[in-house]
């Protein structure tokens, strides 16, 4: 499994402002996690059968498919994206 992690590839998005409740990273944080659960509603991406999650004693775990449980309840505002695409775009590739 850590290799299958590791392989995978990741972005790292360059937000240049505090972290704080009100900041434009807790923004962006806060709605991809409400736009990637599954809590609640139509499983669009569905964990295999394999995934630990599904044995959590957290119902929020078991049903988002995600394992952070902060906004996983919350409805995404879909203004967000163009906050994160302008993050993606202002990203100096390492």
């Amino acid at each position: 499994m850590s290799t299958y992690i590791r392989e995978q590839p990741f972005l790292w998005v360059d937000v240049d402002d505090e972290p704080r409740a009100d900041s434009d990273r807790a923004h962006i944080e806060q709605n991809a996690i409400a736009l990637l659960s599954n809590f609640e509603g139509q499983t669009v991406d569905p964990r295999d059968d394999g995934w630990l999650g599904k044995y959590s004693r957290s119902r929020a775990i078991r049903e988002s498919g995600l394992w952070n449980v902060n906004h996983v309840e919350e409805q995404y505002d879909p203004d967000f994206l163009d906050l994160l695409e302008d993050a993606v775009e202002d990203t100096t590739p390492l």
